[in-house]
């Protein structure tokens, strides 16, 4: 069983987590404003994403730049071999 953790962070500091923790071949779910993007992670680039996604309405590559959608972060789901966290964006203070 996969530990799971949930987090509240501000836009920046999730933008500062999937820079630092996302990497090749890990599973994220975003959501920004009304779009749910799951999917694959291909490659990590300084926070700039690529995903190969597989759902029932659209498939294939996209490449994300998270810090230019930062604004309308939702949540991040992270999963990777042996956990899942699921980071909630809150207000900055």
């Amino acid at each position: 069983m996969k530990k799971k953790e949930n987090v509240s962070a501000t836009c920046d500091e999730i933008c500062h987590y999937i820079k630092d923790e996302v990497k090749s071949g890990d599973t994220v779910r975003l959501s920004v404003g009304r779009v749910y993007i799951p999917g694959k992670v291909i490659n990590n680039h300084d926070g700039v994403i690529q995903i190969k996604i597989d759902s029932e309405i659209i498939k294939g590559l996209t490449t994300i730049d998270v810090n230019k959608l930062k604004e309308d972060l939702i949540e991040v789901e992270h999963e990777c071999e042996d956990s899942v966290c699921i980071l909630e964006a809150k207000d900055e203070e």
